[in-house]
C-alpha cells in the first residue's frame, strides 16, 4: 500500500512511498495512452474523451473519421464541435474552412461556416487562417465592431495579413492588429500617415 504521494514536475508523474519505505515513480507515456485505450481496451469513445481532456495526440484518425461522418450526415454544428475539440488543432486547417464554405445553407439556420466559427469563438482563439476567413465577410458586412470586440477578447490571431485586410476598411483597427502582431514598419506607416 502506498502511504504518501507527491506530484513531480520533471516527469509530470507522481512519486509515492510505500509502507516498506520503497520509493515508486509513476508517469504516463502521453504518446501511447490514447492508442492503448483504442487498440488494447477497444474503447474509441474513451480514447476520444481522454485525448480531448488532456490534449493528447494518438486519436487523430478517430477525430477525422468522426468529423467526416458528421459532415457527410450534414450535422455541421456537431462536426464543428469535433473540429474545435480535436487535440493539437488537427482539424483546424484551411481545408476544413473550405469544406464549410462549400456547404449549402439550410433554410432557417446559420450557414455551416458561421456555425463553425461561432463554435470556435466560444471555446478558443482562432488561428491565422480562421481569423482571416472570418474577417472577410465581417468586413464586407461593415461590422467592424465585431472584429474589434474579438480583438479585445483575444479571439483573433493577429498577423500582418489580417492587418492588411482590415486596413482598407478601418485604419485604427488595422493599427491595433499590427501592434498586437508586432509589425513595427506597418505601425510606423499608419502613424506617419
Amino acid at each position: 500500500a502506498v502511504v504518501s504521494t507527491q506530484s513531480t514536475g520533471a516527469s509530470n508523474g507522481i512519486i509515492g512511498v510505500n509502507r516498506k519505505g520503497q520509493v515508486l515513480s509513476v508517469s504516463i507515456d502521453e504518446e501511447n495512452i490514447v492508442p492503448y485505450i483504442t487498440n488494447q481496451l477497444k474503447n474509441p469513445e474513451l480514447a476520444l474523451k481522454v485525448a480531448v481532456r488532456c490534449n493528447l495526440s494518438g486519436a487523430d484518425e478517430l477525430f477525422v473519421r468522426r468529423f467526416n461522418l458528421l459532415f457527410s450526415q450534414r450535422q455541421y454544428s456537431e462536426a464543428a464541435k469535433v473540429a474545435a475539440s480535436a487535440p493539437k488543432g488537427i482539424l483546424r486547417t484551411p481545408q476544413t474552412i473550405q469544406r464549410f464554405q462549400q456547404c449549402p445553407s439550410q433554410a432557417g439556420q446559420a450557414s455551416p461556416l458561421l456555425q463553425y466559427f461561432s463554435i470556435l469563438l466560444e471555446t478558443s482563439q482562432l488561428n491565422k487562417a480562421e481569423s482571416l476567413e472570418l474577417a472577410r465577410p465581417v468586413l464586407q458586412q461593415g461590422r467592424n465592431q465585431l472584429l474589434e470586440k474579438w480583438l479585445v477578447e483575444g479571439k483573433l490571431e493577429c498577423s500582418e495579413e489580417l492587418g492588411d485586410l482590415i486596413k482598407a476598411h478601418d485604419t485604427t483597427l488595422a493599427l491595433s492588429v499590427y501592434l498586437r502582431a508586432n509589425i513595427p514598419n506597418k505601425v510606423c506607416h499608419i502613424v506617419c500617415n
